[in-house]
């Protein structure tokens, strides 16, 4: 239900702000999150992952609003350590111009995420006498919750296209397993 009243509420936003000249864009940024753990052995868990966000937006003069999908992995050196993120993001972004192209930026929106720890697991059978074995992941944990999400970055913009750097902060609680998350994107926009 969260999921549907962002969307109708960006693509009314984006409707209304066609009408006004905005700029329509869209971007990809490759993401790295590092969240905050709680518990007796956070060390045990993943404390990171990275992956890929794809957005659409528009931006009309100093403020943009964007909606994106985005997926995080990571795969660590410890047993516990099979993690992934699936984001779907609604965001604003307010530009503050600073000189020729470049950009500060101040964001804030919300993620929907979906979220999931897993374990790899080896079992070792016999058939016909010979050894076999199985490869598994075996989920430990998971669920989805809607977490708003703020930051600030820079960006650097050249006709039809923009480089930005955006670090955000999520209240990411993942079932009271984890506190925060942190996150740093790195991304090119295409306006047409």
């Amino acid at each position: 239900m969260k999921t549907e009243l962002i969307l109708g509420g960006l693509l009314g936003l984006f409707a209304w702000s066609a009408a006004a000249g905005a700029q329509p864009y869209v971007g990809a940024d490759f993401n790295r999150y590092s969240i905050t753990l709680k518990g007796p052995d956070p060390e045990l868990f993943p404390q990171s992952a990275g992956g890929l966000d794809l957005h659409f937006g528009e931006r009309f003069g100093d403020v943009a609003g964007e909606i994106g999908y985005g997926t995080s992995t990571s795969y660590g050196k410890t047993v516990l350590d099979n993690l992934h993120l699936t984001r779907l993001t609604a965001d604003g972004i307010f530009y503050l111009p600073v000189f020729g192209g470049f950009n500060l930026l101040a964001t804030g929106g919300g993620a929907e995420t979906n979220y999931g720890i897993s374990s790899y697991a080896r079992t070792a059978y016999q058939v016909d006498g010979k050894n076999k074995s199985s490869n598994a992941d075996v989920p430990l944990s998971g669920g989805d919750e809607f977490d708003w999400r703020a930051g600030t970055g820079f960006s650097f913009g050249l006709s039809d296209f923009e480089l930005r750097v955006i670090a955000r902060y999520q209240p990411l609680s993942m079932q009271h397993q984890a506190q925060s998350a942190l996150s740093l994107d790195v991304g090119l926009n295409v306006y047409f």
